[in-house]
Order: C-alpha cells, then sequence, then structure tokens
C-alpha cells in the first residue's frame, strides 16, 4: 500500500472531526493480515474534551453485530444441530400458529438474508396490541433476557407481511431470533456461546454482547438526540444502561476496531485464524455470497422521529449476515470501487466494516453519527472505503 495515500487517508479522516462531520471515529486499514492504519480522532464522550478516544476505544455495533450472529448460527449448522432449510418455527415452538399464511415456508435461513417476511413496523404494532390483550406471559427460559422471552410470546400469530423468498425485508426482529435460536439449541446464553466459539478464539478480548459494568467507561457514548439514541420497544436508546444487558443478536455487540479486524480476517482465510478453524469452508462460502436474487426487492422498515418509512434499493446484494458489494449494488454504505467480492455491514448510528477477499484488505469505520442519513449510509464511510482501495498498489 502506498504510504503516501496513507498519510492522506489520515489527514482525511481527522478532518472529517475538525470539520464537525462527526466528533469521534476510529479507523483500522489491515492488508494481508497486516494492520497499516489505526487511529482514533475526536472524544470519547460527548461534552467531555478531557476524554480522548482511544484506537481501543469501545463502540455499540448496532447492526454490524448482525454478521457475529450469522456466524454464531453457522457454528451450529457446522455441528450438524442448525438445519438452513428447516422452518424456523422448528426451533421456535410458541410461534408455530398454523393459521399464519406462509409461516411454515420460512426457514432459518430466510432470517439469516432476511427474506422471512417480517416487517418489523407491522410486526411491533401486532406486539403492542398483543401486549394491550395479555395479562400473563410464562417467564423468561434460563439465559434468555426477560425482554426478548416477551416479545418472542407477544409475536405469536403475527402475520407476514410477504410471503417468504419474495423480498428482503430488513428484520430485526429475525435477528433477534436467531441469537435465540443459538441459545436453544446450543443450552447455553446467546453471550456465552459467541463468546466461547468465536470471541475467544479470535482473540477478540474486548468483544462484548453483555458489557460488564467495570468496561463501560471506556465506550463511546452520544449526545442525546444523535441517531441510534432513540428509544424503542426493547431499549431506551443505545446509550441506555439496559442495552448493555440485552445481548440480543441484531444490534447488542459491542466491540473494537482490532477484534472486528480478527473476524473479518477470519472471514477472508475461509473460516481459519490463528492456526484454527473457526468456521468450516463451506459456511464462509454460504455466508459471504449472494442468497438473494436481483430482482427481489430489498427494504428496510424504519421508524424515526415519530414517522415511519421505508428505504427500498436493489436486491440481491446480501448473504448470511453480511451485505455483499458486487455488481449492481446501490447501497450508499458501498464506496463503489471495491472488488465484485466484497462484503461487510453497516451500523445504524456510524459503524461501518468490509473485507475484500480479492484485494486482500480489511477496513473498520467506527464513528458517532451526528445527523440521521435518509438511506442509512454512515457519514464519509463510502470515501473512506474508496480512499483505502486507492492507496492499493500491487
Amino acid at each position: 500500500m502506498d504510504p503516501v495515500r496513507i498519510g492522506r487517508l489520515r489527514d482525511l479522516v481527522g478532518g472529517w472531526v475538525t470539520s464537525g462531520d462527526t466528533p469521534s471515529v476510529v479507523v483500522l486499514v489491515a492488508r494481508r493480515g497486516v494492520v497499516v492504519m489505526h487511529e482514533a480522532f475526536g472524544v470519547l464522550r460527548h461534552g467531555d474534551p478531557t476524554l480522548t478516544l482511544k484506537p481501543d476505544s469501545l463502540f455499540p455495533l448496532t447492526s454490524c453485530s448482525k454478521p457475529i450472529t450469522a456466524a454464531a448460527v453457522m457454528c451450529l449448522v457446522d455441528d450438524g444441530l442448525i438445519g438452513l432449510n428447516r422452518p424456523f418455527i422448528d426451533y421456535v415452538p410458541e410461534l408455530d400458529v398454523s393459521d399464519v399464511e406462509w409461516l411454515a415456508e420460512a426457514r432459518v435461513a430466510d432470517l439469516l438474508c432476511h427474506t422471512s417476511g417480517f416487517d418489523d413496523l407491522l410486526l411491533g404494532d401486532f406486539i403492542a396490541a398483543a401486549a394491550q390483550r395479555s395479562s400473563e406471559l410464562p417467564p423468561a427460559a434460563p439465559g434468555q433476557h426477560p425482554m426478548l422471552n416477551q416479545r418472542i410470546r407477544l409475536a405469536a400469530g403475527a402475520p407476514l407481511a410477504r410471503r417468504p423468498g419474495t423480498a428482503m425485508l430488513y428484520s430485526n426482529f429475525g435477528y433477534n431470533l436467531l441469537g435465540d435460536i443459538v441459545r436453544r439449541v446450543s443450552g447455553v446464553p446467546f453471550w456465552q456461546f459467541v463468546r466461547s466459539r468465536l470471541f475467544e478464539p479470535l482473540g477478540m478480548r474486548d468483544s462484548y454482547f453483555v458489557l460488564p459494568p467495570e468496561l463501560r467507561e471506556r465506550r463511546v457514548y452520544r449526545a442525546p438526540g444523535m441517531p441510534a439514541t432513540e428509544p424503542n420497544p426493547m431499549h431506551r436508546g443505545i446509550d441506555s444502561p439496559e442495552i448493555h444487558e440485552l445481548g440480543i443478536g441484531a444490534g447488542g455487540a459491542a466491540s473494537t476496531a482490532p477484534d472486528l479486524a480478527a473476524f473479518l480476517q477470519m472471514l477472508l482465510n475461509r473460516g481459519s485464524y490463528g492456526g484454527r478453524q473457526i468456521l468450516s469452508r463451506a459456511s464462509v462460502a454460504a455466508m459471504t455470497r449472494h442468497q438473494i436474487g436481483d430482482s427481489i426487492p430489498a427494504i428496510m422498515p424504519l421508524f424515526r422521529n415519530g414517522k415511519r418509512f421505508y428505504v427500498e434499493f436493489q436486491g440481491g446484494g446480501y448473504g448470511y449476515g453480511l451485505f455483499i458489494f458486487g455488481e449492481g449494488d446501490r447501497f450508499r454504505a458501498n464506496g463503489s470501487v471495491a472488488s465484485l467480492s466484497a462484503f461487510g455491514h453497516v451500523g445504524y448510528g456510524g459503524a461501518y466494516m468490509w473485507a475484500d477477499p480479492e484485494r486482500e484488505v480489511v477496513g473498520i469505520y467506527l464513528s458517532v453519527s451526528p445527523r440521521f442519513i435518509r438511506d442509512l449510509a454512515v457519514i464519509n464511510s463510502d470515501l473512506f472505503q474508496n480512499a483505502v482501495n486507492a492507496a492499493i498498489i500491487d
């Protein structure tokens, strides 16, 4: 990689903090397993300039948690304990309502690539109405958070918005279900399974789905009113105390740039890392290839500032827990000059990561977004990715 362009990249990212595009950003670039840039710019906590952001500061990953959840599912697929083509209600029997049209057609694989038919906005209305009618629910199972138990049980009987496989409806509920399926099948809490099968073997010592209290001072916090601080039915925003305890698969993880780089490098290595095979080559291949046809619409149901709306973009760009930044992808988090085999994910509020098998590069961009962007792109993440690719000279 060109050291002059890496220097320009450092100045570019630092300039985004100076200009006010973001108050906090950590970036990491690695090529062929060698870190060529790892820098922090800005503050750890809004309103306190004395707390300088550090390269190993913890960021909430929001939806960048989804690739980790998908990898946990694939660990159990490798073990012969989860079937991707089996109906997901086989693993969540309390949702098995016979008069819900198409439900038995929705597979575990549909949860992984958001084609199950769940619409989070419509589902939220159904759950809220069911909560008004419900007097008492069965208690949470061991290792299951009570809030997740409540939402799963109240969702029983909810209609699917689309027939499974006919649309990609981005669903946080589906990924929270996947995390709970891991708990049910493995017999241990979801966060504990992820720690033993992924975080510890990968040396991801600073990654958590349940963040210990003593580490919370290392975590980045936003100003009130910034994207991701809005309350939702499961928590009061990304900086609320309960977010650290939920351990949910859709967006509950906190991590650092080096830890995420190790996870992505494992995927580039076709499942191996540090001399160990963490995931099978077959599972990594399934995660990192297109699982959705190009003709299928890709839709994100969103609720922001009291308004409901849908962001739609061209389909065909998702594997299992990963956006595939290939030909025809119009999702703006992708900088557009990555190779056709590049993959990654975006997290609401400022997280972005990708890996490129053809160019053997990993990029991490963990930031705080001070404002909402309509199509969910992370501010300047596309420019960062393009500048990284421009620095590759061999």
